[in-house]
């Protein structure tokens, strides 16, 4: 069986794409978010519809790893889901934005590999600031540059565990987006066998709250959102972005940001 794939991003640094450009069937799926490492499940309507053409009901093994089984849920996808799932699919894994369970998955996956995506933090925030203001994203309590670079800082840490205890491969939104060749390395690292970039941009045309994301990007890689800040006419906006950078030392240092 192929490498299980772990996709550990933090929020706006382009794991969705990633996700989409290494879902590719019968090579490879990835699940959004399935939360396994937090002892739940789950997906997307769509990766529902998807695997109930190969007879894998997964609404049905959510219900029935849901509620008082708790501890159990990853484990079970592991022994229950996942032969089901390779007798169609040649590679699995998991896209997640908090990595609080993220050992779970290696107790149970431990030669899987670990891709960790960054982005400058000056883009992410102002990307969460038009998402939230927007209304088609969510954020945790009060929006501010403290908050946010509290919230990144935090599963920042987490990947900085993953970087120390296994091997992991670094991907800047900035490289994915602008270097052609850098897919290459990704799906060489992984062990992937897909014969070329998968579903992008799938997510976001299915999803009414992401129409003005795919409107921009369609179904490709584009850079069009790299050093969005330096665009941004709201010099206020661009000082608070400044201000989550500031906040975010060790981060920048590690992904290589500059002021």
């Amino acid at each position: 069986m192929k490498p299980f794939i772990y996709i550990a991003s933090l929020r706006r640094t382009g794991s969705t794409v990633l996700s989409e450009a290494l879902t590719l069937l019968p090579y490879s799926f990835i699940f959004l978010e399935p939360n396994l490492g937090e002892d739940r499940f789950s997906f997307k309507k769509k990766d529902a519809e998807i695997f109930k053409k190969y007879g894998i009901d997964l609404e049905a093994f959510k219900k029935n790893w849901s509620g008082n089984k708790q501890g159990y849920v990853i484990e079970a996808f592991k022994t229950e889901l996942m032969p089901q799932l390779v007798s169609h699919v040649k590679q699995i894994g998991v896209k997640e934005i908090h990595h609080k369970g993220w050992r779970r998955y290696i107790q149970h996956f431990p030669k899987m590999r670990i891709l960790l995506t960054g982005r400058d933090p000056r883009d992410i925030y102002i990307s969460l600031y038009y998402r939230v203001k927007s209304g088609k994203g969510n954020f945790p309590g009060t929006f501010c540059p403290d908050t946010v670079a509290d919230d990144l800082n935090n599963e920042f840490q987490r990947q900085l565990e993953m970087q120390k205890e296994t091997e992991c491969l670094k991907i800047r939104y900035e490289d994915l987006c602008t270097d052609e060749k850098y897919f290459n390395k990704i799906t060489t690292f992984v062990e992937s066998e897909i014969p070329r970039i998968g579903a992008v941009g799938s997510f976001n045309a299915l999803n009414p709250k992401r129409q003005d994301e795919y409107e921009l990007h369609g179904d490709r890689i584009t850079s069009k959102r790299v050093s969005r800040w330096h665009l941004e006419s709201d010099k206020n906006l661009v000082n608070e972005a400044q201000l989550t950078f500031d906040l975010m030392p060790e981060y920048c240092e590690f992904w290589g940001y500059k002021k």
